[in-house]
């Protein structure tokens, strides 16, 4: 009976944690650009997504490192078609998201990562060389990305100088979005396994949701707020992360043997394109094609309930 109550706590905590420091990390981003003259969706595809991808980071590292390559490789892949279709299909159905033109112009970069991925695991491995050539990419992404947007893509003039201490509590505020998300993680897959519910269906569910939070936390404030480059640029900026730096690292610390499914890539493709395509379309992701990425996204736990190999 107390474990109940330690794994509920927990997870009201996480829960308290996630939507405090969730409202604060929006207001901070828009506060930080705003000084700096940079867009907000620059701040989110850069600070904000390093913060909240670290449990994607950490996990696809260790699994390396342990030698279980399917957890490394399908982490990163799970966690691009969860972003965009459980995440941005979710933030979407809330309100109506836009974004500025930089999102399309970064979206075609989130497709081009997962491309060269594609290229260099074609061969059936993801060496050393390869993980050091994806992240040769994300620093040639960046120095694009702020050379052409800093004090470019904002739609007002800098107000004041930012210091090392606001960068700092932009990364500090998604660290707690990370924290209140494993608390909720940890109470709910406890919880769960006491109940006798199998590690299957929490893996697919519980923990898959759970280390999504801090991604949908800012995404869903930033749709409740009107804020749409911030839920678009973090997505944006999170996928290509997983692409380039999750994948990156974990091939670093040893070779990946790429044993991903066809279909899941697929899946990836079915939300990633009309994702584009709607950014360049309407400036933006609107309800109808938010209801198709969690048609989508159900279809896929449909699948896993079902044993089909992703």
């Amino acid at each position: 009976m107390l474990e109940f109550a330690v794994w509920s706590l927990s997870i009201l905590a996480g829960i308290a944690i996630l939507v405090l420091a969730g409202d604060r990390l929006s207001d901070k981003i828009i506060e930080v650009a705003r000084r700096a003259g940079v867009s907000p969706l620059i701040i989110s595809i850069v600070l904000v997504s390093l913060s909240t991808t670290l449990p994607e980071i950490t996990t696809s590292a260790l699994a390396s490192y342990q030698g279980v390559n399917g957890i490394a490789l399908g982490n990163a892949l799970g966690s691009i078609f969860a972003n965009i279709a459980l995440i941005l299909g979710l933030a979407s159905m809330i309100k109506p998201l836009k974004a500025d033109s930089p999102a399309y112009e970064n979206s075609l970069v989130m497709l081009a990562s997962l491309i060269f991925l594609i290229a260099l695991s074609i061969d059936g491995v993801l060496s050393r060389l390869d993980g050091f050539l994806l992240l040769l990419a994300y620093a040639a992404y960046l120095g694009w990305l702020l050379k052409k947007h800093a004090r470019n893509g904002a739609d007002w003039e800098p107000v004041d100088g930012v210091g090392i201490i606001d960068y700092a509590l932009l990364i500090i505020l998604g660290l707690f979005l990370v924290g209140g998300a494993e608390m909720v993680v940890f109470g709910s897959k406890n919880i769960a396994q006491a109940l006798g519910v199998s590690d299957f269906v929490i893996g697919a569910t519980v923990v898959a949701v759970g280390t999504s939070l801090p991604e949908m936390t800012n995404a869903i404030y930033g749709a409740i707020r009107e804020r749409g480059n911030i839920s678009v640029g973090n997505i944006i900026g999170a996928n290509i992360m997983n692409a380039l730096v999750v994948l990156g690292i974990a091939s670093l610390i040893g070779p990946l043997q790429t044993g991903a499914s066809v279909l899941t890539v697929i899946l990836v493709l079915f939300v990633m394109i009309p994702m584009i395509v709607s950014l360049r379309k309407t400036g933006g992701i609107g309800r109808r094609v938010g209801a198709y990425f969690l048609a989508l996204y159900a279809l896929y736990l449909a699948l896993l309930f079902y044993g089909v190999e992703l």
